[in-house]
């Protein structure tokens, strides 16, 4: 179970196997086992967040602190008498070490604490020594920086023709296939594609490519999908031309397959393959009419010209499937081919404004520092980190991207080579942060392959200290089923071999909820869930014991709300952001109403939020109050909302700060109350501080706030004896004795932006190209075995991470799981659910509620 010297140790943690524990167990091993009461200063612990970190600081001072006492508390005894067994030391000789070593540490507090660090926070230690000669500051907020050189751009742009061009194009290619358009989002996009790890390798590619290249690209591509669309289109209409003159019927083909086949490439409709078997089949064995076919006439015809029809069929099946796959290419990639032209004048701003306020963004520091080591300018530091660490442990490891493993390993392979040791802890279960690099498969790999340099040894944390009988038993059973969906036998073996053993007493509670009304579903599961709630208390449970996992933050709104408006207090980051609060939704419809006054809907939403929850009353019907002053002149609109209150009027407005307009519509409409001065005061703490970002325009401030909504809310603390409802990314690695996951019904196949390799010289030289999204279009291709390899090994990776997210879901309680879900088809994870189901022969078609274990709260 120890470290032992020359050996990397790998080990496959799953969820609630102690990871933490094991690794302050070897960390402490290594600390006491050392002569040198400063052997913290050799040792590296690298974790993935900020918390783990300050959780195993902790744990080490506790158990130093602990085992430094001649009398060794009950709960620290067994793991005195552990290290000390393994170390052959007498319990004397453990004592005074720690003593030592507590000594040592509480006087140099700063080298322990810095060499348990999150990955982040050691990358940018690293850089900064890089730039130890210049003023450099580092840039946590990447949205906040891109929404300044997106602001610079659109200047840029519109005082350039040649770009205007551009933009003028993609917005008409957009709009004409009515499609909304937001220029300013548009280029957000592209401008966190440049910066995001996972596309620095395909950016890096497209260096040399320059606008000129990218519009030649573009020709090349209309000309190349025009041209085949006119000959397939030629194809069908030859087809129709051959009837009239031989005075065939369409209907005298068996099943009409032939017409069909060939109207669909007369019409141009050819995205979606039109080849399918029983087409293929008559044809191949000349079957061209049904042996129940009447008509002697149309048989005789058809007869006499079969050979030219099967020619015409075969010639185009050849030109279809040469060509299909890059035709659907090329069309995919011209959706966004405009607005990547102008990637590199968003490159060259982002490197101007980082340069000019002495800058690096944080989502870059791993790029920055891999870059460095790959150019062969060998960062000085990295010889003396080499010299000073001489173990290492790396937590969360399937969490690690590419590049990050990459500028670790270096160390760790040094290390390793000089008699030192590595540790690195993961579960590729628990891999859910592909899409901010995060990749399973490195994990994986590391365990699969050979290393002549050092020596691996693999092992498996089997047991599960977290949950309780039941809980470890429905998991053990619903992964094992699940396997199965894999066509990957990596992914499938990973779910097939994992069974944990049971650590926790007999006990636990699973419960699966299938709710049947489609229309109200959400309000059928807030209902449950609040009848649970009751039910959970009556138990002696208390609201901190329950936790609500969802998975987008919109889910998360809904049920805060309306466990507050029920009166049970909630403590989550997602009903706390201050953009989902009324007074905040009101004084934000004012400025636009100002900023823009001929917008009618803003008007609308304004009068009806006021109106619904009385901050303005009138005698007439809410429909015709609305009629009668939506479209008054802005003055006089104001006047008519706000009645006999004159301390806001239109002329007050002029010359006003944004931060006293907002004072000014809380005065008027009484926004400010004890219930919500907490987000009244958080907004316009967020107007003073936009005030100094982006200037006094209400316009650029409204901008602003669109970029910033999503983050900007209010922290309360975590002691407050309140549910927790967060999103389930925001869970991993905590536990909770009752787990609520309310819409387990998620796709497994959520769409996302993809790289796809293709050949250069039909690109220009361009090898990588960009797609928005992955669309349904690549299953039909089954002759191009590049992109088919490519499609399905998209799925296996999406579907592998949305399991993922279902694992880390119902690995979280520790004494009850409740379920909530809705018959979905095969890409839903409830059907997988249904299908365990069916498998433990429990599913029944009139039941819609299945337990495991009793439910009772476990003392």
């Amino acid at each position: 179970m120890l470290v032992l010297p020359s050996t990397l140790k790998i080990y496959n943690a799953s969820a609630g196997s102690g990871k933490t524990t094991f690794l302050v167990i070897n960390y402490l091993y290594i600390l006491l086992k050392s002569p040198y009461p400063d052997e913290y200063k050799r040792v590296l612990t690298l974790t993935f967040t900020k918390k783990a970190s300050e959780e195993m600081k902790n744990r080490i001072l506790q158990c130093i602190k602990e085992f430094s006492n001649k009398k060794v508390k009950k709960e620290y005894c067994s793991l005195f008498n552990y290290i000390t067994k393994n170390l052959s030391l007498t319990k004397h000789q453990l004592y005074q070490r720690s003593e030592k070593i507590l000594f040592s540490i509480l006087h140099d507090f700063y080298s322990f604490s810095r060499n348990i660090s999150t990955i982040d926070k050691f990358t940018y230690n690293i850089i900064r020594s890089l730039f130890s000669e210049k003023e450099i500051h580092l840039e946590m907020d990447t949205d906040r920086f891109l929404f300044n050189i997106v602001e610079n751009i659109l200047y840029k742009l519109k005082n350039t023709e040649k770009w205007s061009n551009v933009l003028i194009q993609s917005s008409l290619e957009k709009l004409n296939k009515g499609k909304n358009w937001d220029l300013r989002k548009e280029l957000f996009k592209i401008a966190h594609v440049i910066v995001e790890e996972n596309n620095f390798f395909p950016i890096k590619k497209m260096k040399n490519f320059s606008l000129e290249n990218f519009l030649q690209l573009k020709n090349t591509l209309i000309k190349r999908t025009k041209g085949f669309e006119k000959e397939c289109k030629k194809k069908g209409k030859k087809f129709f031309q051959l009837l009239e003159k031989t005075s065939i019927q369409e209907h005298s083909f068996i099943h009409l397959d032939l017409p069909r086949f060939f109207r669909k490439f007369k019409n141009g409709n050819i995205f979606f393959n039109p080849f399918h078997e029983r087409i293929e089949k008559n044809i191949q064995k000349g079957i061209f009419y049904s042996k129940f076919f009447s008509d002697l006439n149309q048989k005789i015809l058809i007869e006499k010209n079969q050979t030219e029809i099967f020619l015409l069929y075969e010639k185009t099946k050849y030109i279809y499937k040469k060509n299909i796959s890059n035709y659907l290419l090329d069309k995919l990639f011209l959706k966004n081919i405009s607005l990547l032209s102008i990637i590199h004048e968003i490159k060259k701003e982002i490197h101007s404004i980082k340069n000019e306020k002495k800058i690096i963004l944080n989502a870059e520091l791993n790029k920055i520092l891999y870059e460095r080591i790959i150019e062969g300018t060998f960062p000085k530091i990295y010889e003396k980190i080499g010299t000073q660490y001489k173990h290492y442990f790396i937590d969360e490891f399937q969490d690690i991207s590419f590049l990050q493993w990459q500028n670790i390993k270096i160390l760790v392979e040094n290390a390793l080579s000089e008699n030192g040791s590595a540790m690195i802890v993961g579960d590729p279960k628990q891999s859910i942060y592909r899409w901010r690099g995060g990749d399973s498969k490195q994990f994986i790999n590391l365990i699969y392959s050979k290393s002549s340099s050092y020596k691996k040894n693999i092992k498996t944390i089997e047991k599960n200290f977290r949950s309780y009988e039941e809980i470890v038993k429905f998991n053990n059973l619903l992964y094992q089923s699940i396997s199965k969906i894999f066509h990957s036998t990596i992914y499938q073996d990973i779910y097939t071999n994992y069974k944990q053993k049971i650590e926790k007493k007999h006990g636990g509670y699973v419960e699966i909820n299938f709710i049947n009304d489609s229309k109200n579903y959400k309000e059928h599961i807030y209902s449950n869930i609040k009848n649970k709630i009751e039910k959970l208390l009556k138990q002696k449970y208390v609201l901190s014991d329950i936790a609500i996992l969802v998975r987008n933050n919109e889910q998360g709104h809904f049920l805060s709300e309306k466990l507050v408006r029920d009166g049970i207090i909630v403590n989550t980051s997602i009903s706390l952001l201050i953009k989902n609060h009324l007074e905040i939704q009101i004084i934000i419809n004012f400025f636009y109403i100002i900023a823009y006054p001929h917008c009618y809907q803003k008007r609308v939403l304004l009068i009806f939020l006021l109106l619904k929850n009385k901050f303005i009353r009138t005698k007439r019907r809410d429909h015709d109050f609305i009629i009668k002053i939506l479209f008054l002149p802005l003055g006089l609109f104001l006047k008519k909302i706000l009645f006999k209150k004159n301390s806001l009027t239109l002329e007050k407005l002029y010359n006003q700060s944004i931060y006293n307009i907002s004072e000014k519509i809380i005065e008027a409409f009484g926004l400010l109350n004890k219930r919500n001065s907490t987000y009244i005061y958080s907004f316009l703490d967020f107007v003073y501080r936009s005030i100094k970002r982006v200037g006094n325009s209400i316009l650029d401030f409204l901008d602003y706030w669109e970029f910033q909504k999503e983050k900007e809310s209010i922290v309360i603390s975590d002691h407050i004896n309140a549910i927790r409802i967060m999103t389930i990314h925001k869970s991993k690695g905590l536990q909770f004795p009752v787990v609520f996951i309310p819409f387990t019904d998620w796709s497994l196949f959520s769409k996302e932006k993809v790289w796809i390799n293709v050949n250069p010289h039909l690109y220009n030289g361009l090898t990588p190209i960009f797609l928005e999204k992955i669309e349904p279009y690549f299953k039909y291709i089954k002759h191009d075995n590049n992109i088919r390899n490519f499609y399905e090994d998209y799925l296996s990776n999406i579907k592998f991470d949305n399991i993922n997210l279902l694992y880390v879901a119902t690995t979280r309680s520790i004494e009850q799981l409740i379920l909530f879900s809705k018959l979905g088809n095969d890409k839903s994870v409830s059907f997988y659910i249904k299908n365990f189901l069916c498998e433990r022969k429990m599913w029944n078609e009139k039941k819609f509620q299945y337990f495991f274990g009793k439910e009772k709260k476990n003392y």
